[in-house]
């Protein structure tokens, strides 16, 4: 079996005598399930509202997707540039906001990336900083410095609390996911699988639809490989990158799902702006 599959995904499959087909999350028919699953999630949107009405320039969202945090953004009148390496990901954006004047659809790497113009706003929503492992995220930030207008704002987000407790042990479970059809009552039900890796530094990630999970079935097993990272860490990897220490505070969102925003800027430009207040 794959080593994109959890032992407990395989096992459950051998057992249906059911065919496993791998299919990354952000790519293909894995984009149309990613969106059922986080589509309809409003966290971060209000505290990146926020942040957009303090920058005076366009945005950039890093990891844009679908356009969670890209289209609330379009529609409160700022320009975005939607950044993204998945293609498929960014066809649900410019379906929902088709030919829009104030959005730039870029396929791109997060890590990096060489974009014509300076952003007064950087953000990189739904944790997607655990995507990348080291020296991804080297790159990354390098790469948002370059793009950082003066006094310019890099955003993340990443899990806190019991949220981030949740992500370094193994699980499995049945979520109820909404269906690909229009309006309400078409749930599905899928298996849920996290299996840790690297010593508890990394995880793997599984989604299977339990209605395909019989015998001779071909089953679609949607993978993704995260790494478990705290705001400590992420902090101190800002500030060797050449960032301010950042402000770490937390997302308002629904019980359980603790998120932490990290709010950040070149380093300099905060102790610059305090002079230049008491000057």
């Amino acid at each position: 079996m794959s080593g994109t599959i959890t032992e407990a995904i395989a096992a459950r499959l051998d057992r249906a005598g059911a065919v496993p087909r791998e299919q990354d999350l952000y790519t293909g028919e894995g984009t149309d399930f990613y969106e059922r699953l986080v589509g309809a999630d409003a966290a971060e949107i209000r505290e990146v509202l926020a942040l957009a009405r303090e920058a005076a320039g366009p945005v950039l969202d890093v990891a844009a997707g679908s356009g969670r945090l890209t289209i609330p953004l379009v529609r409160s009148g700022r320009s975005v540039t939607a950044l993204d390496l998945s293609d498929d990901m960014l066809s649900h954006l410019r379906r929902a906001l088709p030919d829009h004047p104030r959005l730039d659809c870029v396929i791109a790497d997060m890590r990096d990336f060489s974009l014509p113009r300076p952003y007064d706003l950087v953000v990189l929503g739904a944790t997607s900083i655990t995507l990348l492992d080291r020296e991804g995220r080297a790159r990354l930030y390098a790469s948002v410095r370059r793009h950082l207008a003066p006094g310019g704002v890099f955003a993340f987000s990443v899990a806190g609390g019991a949220a981030a407790e949740s992500l370094t042990v193994p699980s499995e479970q049945e979520i109820r996911v909404p269906g690909p059809g229009p309006g309400p009552g078409g749930e599905e039900t899928y298996l849920f699988s996290q299996q840790m890796e690297e010593d508890g530094a990394a995880r793997l990630v599984n989604w299977v639809r339990l209605a395909d999970v019989v015998a001779g079935g071909d089953v679609c097993v949607l993978t993704s490989r995260l790494r478990v990272l705290s705001h400590e860490l992420l902090s101190s990897e800002l500030v060797d990158a050449g960032f301010a220490e950042p402000a770490v505070s937390p997302v308002r969102t629904h019980p359980g799902a603790d998120i932490l925003l990290l709010t950040t800027t070149r380093a300099g430009t905060r102790d610059r702006a305090r002079d230049d207040d008491t000057a």
